[in-house]
This record gives structure tokens, C-alpha cells and sequence, in this order.
């Protein structure tokens, strides 16, 4: 089947989603809230579809194929506009798309993985949630560990956000030959700031802004499209239609191969992008939780894993379109937002430029909950949310330093590859194999009690897990290490 058909299925079959990921991130007190104010459970809005199955109390649970189609379009978010960008930071060699796709793939059977074993660990010890997991596991005591990343990580998210937002209203006030001013990113992060984002962000009740899940489907399904039907036409090529509609430095740039090592000590920015690229593992407990029991009596175990396999393959399969379609498009010249690459006359560009900034408006509000209400659940304000006072100042004090770094910080992959590095890294390998290893201890304990001992396929489960969790504190480091490095930052 074409990709086009694979892609147009997708979008036919699944649910409103949105572009974006870090709403996948909400503290549990805010998913609590937002579940009786606005129907929705932001936990990302991703975590569980504005349009889901229901609860298996009413129905008996989530069936495969709605499972699959919800999870995949959980795991692909605005990471993956970044992905071109990083092959881009290691090779311009043509050729270099052919090892990028395979650790591409790699990395996504790794994620996959790490996202099953979230779900078997929290079913063990009876949680419902990421958090609740750890804490099980773990005890109160270090809660804080993955309630900091994911604050991290959802800040990060809203950057990204910002930095979107800004450099695509620049373009489009471009093409409509604007007023100078007007054309400056800086200009339209701090009008959409004021004029739109604080308004939407200081909302009670975010139920309205489920179109935003519609648009953000749509627009990362017509974004693989329209990038792949540029790429077959040789649009950007030399003697293109819009070859000379973009700067010389952004024309296409291919190095010529031999001449330099096809992979090198870069190729980690672009793993550092993949920990984002496939980060779903929040609401792994949820997914297993709502997943039906299989109707042929088979084990649900096995019914998830199948979820697990198909959804990550599809997820795959876009985000690797994507990469190809814009690497193979422009190579080296690829910059961090894919669709800075494409001229600012593109009519098809233009429209990917819309959707886009459609989808992060309604989703912004939607990651911006998760960031204020972490931050008071940190500082020990939770109780006083409700409060008005206490919900304006929040909400102006949290969007003014997130935005206001936008400012300042314009490269969407630097953000991407660092935030992957830092915090992707621990929360898709580290935290989930710490997670599976400790609760493994513990199952040993239990059944020392009674005279039996692991079994060995468990035991041996749990020593490779000691490797998968050496692995996310490596790339964490190394990964930060290179994107500094390729920013010319140290």
C-alpha cells in the first residue's frame, strides 16, 4: 500500500487529536479537575481522545483497532517537524537517510517497549498512572523526580510552542508583503501572547478547544503529503519552481559522498529528537487500564502488546516520512522547523503554515493547565487554584517566562534535541526500566516468602533493563553535550 493510502486510512480512521505533544502532560490533581470541567483529559489531550472509547464500566473497554489508532496518534508530536533537521545536524550526504531511518526505527521499537513495560509495571502494583506508578514503586519521597521532568518537559513543549508560532505567522505576514514591524517573529509571539494566548490560557473550561485535536490530525497527515509531493515534483531543485523563492543558504545542499564520514558523533542530536518524536509513555497505565478484554480469550497481555506493535509502527512510519520527505528535499540546508525550509510563496507551505498555528492556538491552553497547575502542586498551592487571584497570577507570571525565552531562543531543534536529551531520554528509557527493576526486587522479596524465586525469563528481563536504563542517563548526557556543540554553544 503507498504511503498515501497508509496516510489517508490513518486520518479517516482516527479520533481528533492534536498535533502537539506535550499535552500529553498534566499533573494528576489538574487531570482530576479538567475530567469534570471540560470532558476532556488533557493528560494530554492525546492520552485519552476527546472522541474515545469509553470507559470499559460502560462498554467494556477500548477495542483493539480504536486502541491503535488512539495511541499512534498519542505518540506523533511536533517533535517530529524538527526530525529533518536532524539528520541534517550530522550528514548532508543523500545516502545518510538510509542509517538515520533505521535508528529511527530502532529507537521507536525501543520506545515501544519501554511503553509496554510501563503498563505491566503499573498493572503489577495496581496504578493508574505514570506518577502513580513511581510512587508505588518508589515511595512518596522522590514523587518529585518524575513530577519535575514532566514539568520540564511540558514547559519545553510550550516553547516549542511559542518559537512554532512566531516564525510561522513571520512567514505568512511575509508573503502578505505586511508592514516590516509585522514581519518579525518576535512582533507575533508577544501579540499572540496578549491578544490570544493569555485569554485562552486564563479559560476554565478549555471544552470548546477540542477542534484543535481535529486540526492537529489533519495537519501532520497533510504535512507528510504536501512535503513528498514537493520533494517528486523537484519544486526546491535547481530551475524549481520555488528554487529561487528561498535564500541561497536555504537552497537544497547536498554533500558529496566519501567526502566525509557518513555517520559521526552528531548522529545524537537527532536520537535526542527521537526520545520526543515517540513520547507517549505517560498514559501508558491508561491504555492498558481501558483496553477491552480480546473476545477470542486470548490474554490481554497479548492483545496490548499488539497495540503496542502496530500503533509505534504507524507512528513510525510518519515520523519517518517526514524526516525523508524533508531531508531529501533540502539535506544539509534543512533547518530545525522543517517548514522554515519551504518558501514563504508556497501555496501548499502556506496552508501547512495555517493548520499548524490552528492547532498549537487551541492545543496551547491545553499544555499551558498541565505547566500551572504542576507549579502549584509543587509549591504546595493546589488547594488554592480556584482562587482567582491565584489562577491570574499564575497564569501571567508562567506564560511571560515561557514566552519571553522565545524571545531569545529560535532554534526549534536545539529545543527539540535538548529536550529530548534531557528529559525524553529519562522519561521514555531510565524512569520506565528503574520502574520494571524495582518492582521486580520486590516481587523476588515476595515470593522469598513462600520459597520461590523469579522466574528466569523475569530475572533475565531485569538485568537488560539495567542496560536500557544505563542507556536514557548516556544519551541524556552525550545527547545535551552534541546539541550544545552543533549550536555552537560550547
Amino acid at each position: 500500500m503507498s504511503l498515501a493510502l497508509v496516510l489517508c486510512a490513518y486520518a479517516m480512521a482516527a479520533q481528533p487529536n492534536s498535533l502537539l505533544e506535550q499535552q500529553r502532560f498534566a499533573a494528576p490533581k489538574t487531570m482530576t479537575k479538567l475530567r469534570t470541567t471540560a470532558g476532556t483529559q488533557p493528560v494530554l489531550q492525546r492520552s485519552r481522545p476527546l472522541v474515545a472509547s469509553a470507559p470499559a464500566a460502560n462498554t467494556g473497554g477500548a477495542s483493539e483497532m480504536s486502541s491503535i489508532i488512539n495511541l499512534s496518534k498519542n505518540i506523533v508530536g511536533s517533535g517530529v517537524l524538527a526530525l529533518a533537521g536532524g539528520v541534517a545536524a550530522f550528514s548532508g550526504v543523500r545516502m545518510a537517510i538510509a542509517p538515520a531511518l533505521m535508528l529511527l526505527a530502532f529507537l521507536c521499537a525501543v520506545s515501544g517497549y519501554a511503553f509496554s513495560l510501563i503498563a505491566r509495571t503499573g498493572q503489577e502494583v495496581g496504578a493508574n498512572s505514570y506518577q502513580d506508578a513511581w510512587i508505588k514503586v518508589f515511595g512518596e519521597r522522590t514523587a518529585i523526580i518524575p513530577g519535575l521532568t514532566v514539568l520540564f518537559k511540558t514547559y519545553v513543549g510550550g516553547l516549542s510552542y511559542a518559537i512554532i508560532l512566531g516564525d510561522s505567522f513571520k512567514s505568512i505576514a511575509m508573503l502578505a508583503n505586511a508592514p516590516v514591524w509585522l514581519c518579525s517573529s518576535n512582533t507575533w509571539i508577544v501579540l499572540l501572547s496578549g491578544l490570544v494566548l493569555l485569554p485562552l490560557s486564563l479559560m476554565r473550561d478549555l471544552s470548546s478547544l477540542a477542534i484543535g485535536s481535529v486540526l492537529g490530525t489533519a495537519g501532520t497527515l497533510y504535512t507528510a503529503l504536501f512535503m513528498w509531493l514537493r520533494f517528486f515534483q523537484g519544486s526546491y531543485k535547481a530551475g524549481g519552481a520555488f528554487h529561487e523563492a528561498i535564500a541561497e543558504s536555504a537552497r537544497p545542499a547536498f554533500a558529496v559522498p566519501g567526502a566525509a564520514p557518513l555517520v559521526n558523533a552528531k548522529i545524537f542530536v537527532l536520537i535526542s529528537m527521537a526520545a520526543t518524536a515517540f513520547l507517549a509513555h505517560y498514559n501508558a497505565p491508561k491504555f492498558y487500564k481501558e483496553l477491552a478484554e480480546p473476545a477470542d480469550g486470548s490474554s490481554k497481555d497479548a492483545a496490548f502488546t499488539r497495540v503496542c506493535v502496530s500503533a509505534f509502527g504507524i507512528a513510525c512510519l510518519l515520523c519517518g516520512s517526514i524526516m525523508a520527505g524533508g531531508f531529501l528535499t533540502f539535506g544539509g540546508a534543512s533547518q530545525g522547523l522543517i517548514l522554515n525550509s519551504y518558501a514563504t510563496s508556497d501555496p501548499l507551505a502556506f496552508v501547512a503554515r495555517l493548520g499548524i498555528c490552528a492547532s498549537i492556538i487551541f492545543s496551547y491552553p491545553l499544555n499551558f493547565v498541565g505547566i500551572r497547575d504542576g507549579t502549584l502542586n509543587m509549591l504546595g498551592l493546589a488547594a488554592q487554584a480556584g482562587k482567582t487571584s491565584v489562577h491570574v497570577t499564575t497564569t501571567l507570571v508562567l506564560l511571560c517566562l515561557m514566552n519571553g525565552l522565545a524571545l531569545f531562543v529560535k532554534d526549534l531543534g536545539l529545543v527539540v534535541s535538548i529536550g529530548g536529551a534531557l528529559l525524553g531520554s529519562m522519561l521514555v528509557y531510565s524512569f520506565p526500566a528503574l520502574m520494571f527493576i524495582q518492582a521486580t526486587r520486590q516481587r523476588a522479596k515476595q515470593l522469598a516468602t513462600t520459597g520461590q524465586t523469579l522466574p528466569p525469563r523475569r530475572r533475565y528481563e531485569m538485568y537488560a533493563n539495567m542496560g536500557l536504563a544505563g542507556l536514557g542517563f548516556f544519551l541524556a548526557v552525550v545527547g545535551v553535550i552534541m546539541s550544545l556543540k552543533k549550536a555552537g554553544l560550547l
